[in-house]
């Protein structure tokens, strides 16, 4: 298991009623995931490089309670499932100061070449199979 992945909240992140504006924590998964790759050697650099690119599939949320302007927010991340062509990663988010459950999330990601064509990641990056294995084994969301 990684650190987790530490954002401040910003200004420009808030809405009318002084709360994160709900868009921003995809984008906080996607900091995550950029971050929890970059942790365990994969590099979205490396990854492309290797002529591979890991869209989104599908992403969900559940909002537990508010963050706001200068919160330090938590996301914890972790595999939960890795297949030939496609990976799904959780995510916990809370708030530094007080341990609050922010956000729990998931995305589903593939593999393709440039061009749009699924990869079997076992096949082609194997060492990224075994690492995105390894890393489910751990147990997740410990308490």
């Amino acid at each position: 298991m990684t650190e987790p992945y530490r954002h401040t909240v910003q200004y420009y992140e808030t809405d009318k009623m002084k709360v994160v504006h709900h868009s921003n924590y995809i984008r906080w998964m996607e900091e995550a995931r950029v971050y929890y790759l970059d942790m365990i050697g994969w590099s979205f650099k490396k990854l492309e490089d290797s002529g591979l690119v890991s869209p989104v599939v599908s992403v969900s949320g559940k909002f537990r309670t508010s963050a706001e302007f200068t919160d330090v927010i938590l996301v914890n991340i972790y595999v939960t499932e890795v297949k030939g062509a496609s990976f799904v990663l959780k995510y916990r988010m809370y708030r530094e100061s007080d341990g609050a459950f922010i956000f729990e999330g998931e995305s589903v990601h593939c593999f393709t070449h440039e061009d749009g064509k699924f990869v079997r990641l076992e096949r082609e990056l194997p060492g990224l199979f075994e690492e995105l294995k390894k890393q489910m084994a751990e147990e997740p969301f410990p308490a």
